[in-house]
């Protein structure tokens, strides 16, 4: 007995073909267009913006900026008069300290030199204030360099400021392109689902019609079970890149609402003179200041000199007007020996500033080579982004040419497939490109320091 099924209609029926194709096709159009959203766009600008604002990453930055230029105006403290203010009120019978007290205070009198009233003094009270004046003269000449140190670690502190916030917007970029680039791969993962739809669609088609084996029906539906869970994770992945960007911006984000930037807006970065980055001013300014303080380390070998201006004022609280006493006074001193603890400091100060130096220097050849990188990958950039556009047409195209064929039966499923995987990989290139040339302009702009 014969159980072979019987063929109704020996040709493919094409209006179910093109039916099934089409609503394929919508489906796709539908989910690559986004969605109508009255929230104000997310422009990569207004994200940089916003989180200048509010990321506690740049406030980090602005407030090390801060100590830094705070540590380094401390060091005037070496070169200016330190001027105090004290006072006290004692009440003692210890006649060593009555004894001083009564000198301070010009009241001496002839009782006062009695044998018990110099052993056995009743308890007085005394009240005293001061004000002195130190000056520092020569302190292994920081008095001198302190300006100069001082300003070169200002201008240290602010360039490592400036050298944090613009790696803090390069992390900013990064995570706008990521959320760019997983919406569209999002799309372009289900675009894919609908291509596999309708090519399983055909092959069941042509399956019922005896033109193809079962085979084909089970590769056609391998493959869209592969692009289903292929479109899943992408949308995962938009899911996770889009939550981390609103958190760094701190407010409600949309995918629908990030703003591919306008190509003009990645012209070429004209090349200049001069250009330097943040990091490379700080290490300049720090190998400066390190330089100045060997020198001065070295000095401390010599005697330090300072000076010092004292008024005093006494009198007892009973009653008595205040005596004043002043006193002014300078002051030598040179260490005879310290254990070469000195002569040390001053080995230490000067393998200090060596490496200062050589670590600018190298850091300049690095940023250097870093910078010409960066000028050829914005370059490249470019180029491969085009190539990727016109690749995914192209693939697109023979998508679509494929399938037509397999419909007609003209071609089998094996290079339908083939077709089809082209076209995916197509797809993911075409994005991964686009968002390529946003970074590669921005690290350009961060090579160059114009990143701020």
């Amino acid at each position: 007995m014969n159980h072979t099924l019987p063929i109704r209609n020996p040709r493919p029926r094409g209006g179910m073909v093109a039916k099934a194709a089409a609503i394929a096709l919508c489906a796709a159009s539908l989910l690559a267009a986004p969605a109508p959203s009255g929230a104000e766009p997310w422009t990569l600008d207004r994200v940089l913006d916003r989180a200048r604002q509010v990321d506690p990453s740049f406030t980090a930055a602005r407030a090390g900026g801060d100590l830094g230029r705070a540590q380094a105006s401390q060091m005037w403290a070496m070169l200016s008069p330190h001027l105090t203010a004290s006072s006290g009120f004692t009440r003692t019978d210890d006649p060593a300290v009555l004894f001083s007290q009564k000198l301070w205070q010009g009241r001496f009198g002839m009782a006062d030199f009695a044998i018990p009233s110099l052993n056995q003094p009743d308890a007085q009270s005394a009240i005293q204030y001061n004000l002195t004046l130190d000056q520092p003269l020569f302190n292994g000449g920081r008095e001198l360099t302190a300006p100069f140190v001082s300003s070169h670690y200002r201008k240290a502190a602010t360039a490592m400021e400036q050298a944090q916030v613009a790696t803090r917007l390069i992390a900013v970029v990064e995570s706008y392109v990521q959320a760019l680039q997983a919406r569209e791969g999002a799309k372009a993962a289900e675009q894919s689902f609908a291509a596999a739809t309708a090519m399983r669609a055909a092959a069941v088609e042509r399956w019922r019609m005896g033109q193809v084996p079962e085979l084909d029906t089970l590769r056609a539906a391998a493959r869209q079970a592969q692009a289903r869970v292929a479109a899943i994770g992408a949308r995962r992945g938009l899911a996770v890149a889009v939550a981390h960007l609103a958190k760094i911006v701190k407010a409600d984000v949309s995918a629908d609402d990030l703003v591919v930037p306008a190509p003009d807006a990645f012209a070429p970065v004209p090349e200049r003179a001069g250009a330097s980055r943040a990091e490379l001013t700080a290490a300049r300014e720090a190998a400066k200041a390190t330089g100045s303080e060997a020198v001065t380390t070295g000095l401390r070998l010599l005697p330090s000199l300072n000076s010092r201006l004292s008024v005093s004022n006494y009198k007892p609280w009973s009653g008595g007007d205040y005596e004043r006493r002043w006193m002014v006074a300078v002051m030598a001193e040179l260490p005879l020996f310290d254990g070469a603890q000195r002569f040390n400091e001053w080995r230490a100060a000067r393998a200090k500033a060596t490496q200062a130096r050589a670590t600018a220097e190298a850091l300049e050849r690095d940023m250097a080579t870093g910078l010409a990188a960066a000028r050829t990958e914005d370059a490249v950039a470019r180029e491969r982004a085009d190539a990727a556009r016109a690749g995914r047409a192209a693939a697109e195209d023979a998508l679509r040419l494929s399938s037509l064929r397999y419909h007609a039966g003209l071609l089998p499923l094996s290079e339908l497939l083939a077709a089809d995987a082209e076209a995916s990989l197509a797809r993911s290139s075409e994005v991964e490109a686009s968002g390529a040339v946003i970074l590669a302009h921005y690290r350009l702009l961060h090579a160059m320091g114009d990143l701020k």
